[in-house]
């Protein structure tokens, strides 16, 4: 059966600082300890892969580079897909949750749950619905390319992968995603099954 491994990447600065992140912002990958990147590769290893995928935005790029140079398998080069990027969140990159919950409440609660609003398009927020029809574009794309029993890596961000699979599973009832967490879908039947989702048992600590 193919399986396509989708994986949040590593914590950054804005992360922590809990600042809004999306198309339009890359801050850079929290690096000093790496041991969360070697505990998820270990539990990678148990599976081969064929090919590496990433959307371009360097978090995720690296956090691909980083994973995929502890594995075993030496040959996976990672390599951008532009339908993978995350959601652009406009006038709200980097603004921290506490100011957006304080001066735009509504709106805020809006955009957490994904709900499309003349407001969020106003300050340049991107449609969800189209935003998680490029990522399921994109997979089943990638999905195409694959034998019957291959395995792919894809790695991506919280809010695009989220909203993602939720489109190629019709599952509209699965929660945000950890970093460096593992989802699985397969396809199956036309259509694609989940197989895991947000799968952090490899991690020895977990936000």
């Amino acid at each position: 059966m193919k399986r396509i491994f989708i994986i949040r990447h590593g914590k950054t600065a804005w992360n922590l600082a809990k600042r809004l992140q999306g198309a339009g912002a890359d801050s850079p990958l929290l690096t000093d300890d790496l041991t969360q990147y070697h505990q998820l590769a270990r539990y990678l290893d148990q599976y081969q892969f064929k090919a590496a995928y990433s959307s371009p935005l360097e978090r995720s790029m690296h956090t691909g580079r980083i994973v995929t140079g502890y594995l075993q398998q030496s040959h996976l080069t990672v390599q951008p897909v532009a339908g993978l990027t995350e959601i652009s969140f406009g006038q709200w990159e980097g603004r921290t949750r506490d100011e957006l919950v304080a001066q735009h409440l509504d709106l805020f609660r809006k955009m957490s749950r994904r709900e499309n609003d003349p407001g969020l398009s106003a300050i340049g927020v991107e449609d969800f619905n189209a935003a998680r029809r490029r990522f399921a574009d994109a997979v089943r794309l990638i999905a195409a390319t694959m034998g019957p029993d291959d395995n792919v890596l894809i790695f991506g961000h919280g809010g695009i992968n989220q909203l993602g699979i939720k489109e190629l599973t019709g599952n509209e009832h699965l929660l945000g995603l950890k970093n460096l967490s593992t989802s699985i879908v397969a396809p199956h039947d036309g259509g694609f099954a989940l197989d895991v989702y947000n799968q952090t048992a490899y991690l020895d600590q977990v936000d």
